[in-house]
């Protein structure tokens, strides 16, 4: 039986108290599960009032059955003619879709991503530029069979660019050198967002997130119950 994991973790820019990107997580409707994860331009109270708008379209979208790669179109569509054109945004989704056994990633992100397959990672170069601006954006739409080993790391910018005025954080070689079949998603990502942040010398250039989708065998019989943990800190 194969077991699916998702972890995020997430902070906001040095100086700022509210993070612009946005990270929210969905049941299919024709099972499995799909997470979204928004960077809106700029930072602070606006980005994410921005993020949160993006995501719930894309979020309502994927309930009522639509296809990954429609639901990124159609969010892009909503973006470019609720703002004119005036606004950007890059979009991450990421599923288990259960009716068709397949791991889809669907994106509107020049930042790549990375896959593994229990054994190493790869950096995936298919990359699209982000929504809200012109008029005929696509995404790229990847899709990988469903089976106990493969790990999906998708991570915003802030991640790819830390490090950048001294020792740029390399993703890849982060997860080569600590990411195990032993590993959780969760351990995944808090240690590749408190690597992310050491390389800013503890004071984020950009709003960082990290999600990892980790799919795994379980031993013996499995039990029907599915948990959802979440922490938060308040503001001071």
């Amino acid at each position: 039986m194969v077991r699916i994991d998702i972890a995020v973790a997430k902070t906001h820019k040095y100086a700022s108290r509210e993070s612009g990107d946005t990270v929210e997580n969905a049941e299919r409707p024709t099972g499995g599960l799909s997470v979204v994860m928004v960077d809106g331009q700029g930072s602070g109270a606006a980005a994410k009032s921005l993020s949160m708008l993006i995501s719930s379209k894309a979020l309502s979208l994927l309930k009522e059955g639509i296809r990954d790669g429609a639901v990124a179109r159609g969010t892009h569509d909503f973006l470019l003619a609720f703002r004119h054109g005036k606004v950007s945004a890059t979009l991450d989704i990421v599923s288990v879709d259960l009716a068709t056994s397949e791991v889809i990633v669907a994106r509107n992100n020049p930042t790549p991503y990375v896959v593994g397959d229990g054994d190493d990672f790869e950096l995936m170069t298919t990359v699209a530029g982000p929504i809200g601006v012109h008029r005929h954006t696509r995404p790229i739409v990847d899709t990988f069979a469903a089976e106990a080993g493969l790990c999906v790391v998708v991570f915003s910018d802030g991640i790819a660019g830390a490090g950048k005025r001294k020792a740029p954080f390399d993703p890849l070689g982060y997860l080569r050198q600590h990411a195990r079949n032993s590993t959780t998603a969760q351990e995944i990502a808090d240690g590749m967002l408190m690597a992310s942040i050491a390389a800013d010398d503890d004071r984020p250039a950009d709003d960082m997130s990290v999600v990892v989708m980790a799919l795994s065998e379980t031993d013996g019989r499995p039990e029907p119950i599915r948990r959802m943990w979440v922490s938060l800190p308040l503001p001071g």
